[in-house]
Parts: C-alpha cells; structure tokens; sequence
C-alpha cells in the first residue's frame, strides 16, 4: 500500500509540474526569436498614414508570445516617419508601429531587437507621393 501510495505521488507531481509551464522549460519570459506579423505591403500617398499597422511577433523557444520586449523601429528608406522609436510587446508577444508615407517611391521600416533570432524585419510600402495628409492607403 505504501508504494502505492508514493508512486502515485509522484505521477501526480509530475503531471502537475508539467501542466504549470506549457512554455519555454528555462524562462517563458525570454526572447528566442521574432517575426513580420502583417503590415505590409500597403500603399498610401505622401503624408498619408498607413491603413494597417506595421507588427511582429517576439516568440519564446516554446513558440509563445514574450510581453514587455522593446522593438526598436527605424525607418531606412523613403523618408516617412513611425510614430515612435520603440514599442512595447503585448502581453501575447505583438509589437506595433503607425507609419507616416513620405515621398513617392519605395518606403523601407525595419523592426529591431539586437541579438535576437529573426532580427531586423523588414517592411517595404510604397508611397505613390501626392496624398491628402490624412487616412491611407491600399492593403
């Protein structure tokens, strides 16, 4: 009885302890990796905001989304403007950024966590130029 009674303990350890972290077995909090989530390509006119926001995905090794991870954003050619330097990710692992066409051509925004697998993403959108300086374009 007593073995019984203590082999049955420790499968109900075990089954506990692996049903508390469906994560990363180390850290669920640490980065592996990161990924374009959507956001391009679009096309809008000079001064004219992106329909869609530009978003990635940071990912722990399990594949879970990783909250509170900084992406910095850096516009590399086209000359149009995101909202911020950085964005904070969702508690589900997604980083956004609003984008602002500039002149007409190809527009070039890189998303960036130094060191991290996957990293920078690359999103390219077109400005045709003109615009109206307000809402958007094509998806």
């Amino acid at each position: 009885m007593r073995m019984k009674l203590g082999m049955g303990l420790i499968l109900l350890t075990a089954v506990a302890t692996g049903a508390c972290n469906k994560s990363d077995p180390t850290d669920p909090t640490v980065p592996a990796s990161m990924a374009t989530l959507d956001g391009a390509p679009q096309t809008g006119g000079t001064g004219d905001v992106a329909v869609a926001p530009l978003r990635v995905i940071v990912k722990n090794l399990a594949g879970d989304g990783v909250g509170g991870i900084t992406v910095n954003w850096t516009v590399t050619e086209g000359g149009g403007t995101v909202a911020a330097a950085t964005s904070v990710t969702s508690s589900g692992g997604i980083a956004a950024m609003t984008f602002t066409y500039g002149t007409a051509g190809r527009q070039v925004i890189t998303a960036t966590i130094v060191g991290l697998s996957g990293s920078p993403q690359t999103f390219v959108l077109t400005s045709t130029g003109g615009g109206g300086g307000g809402g958007g374009g094509n998806l």
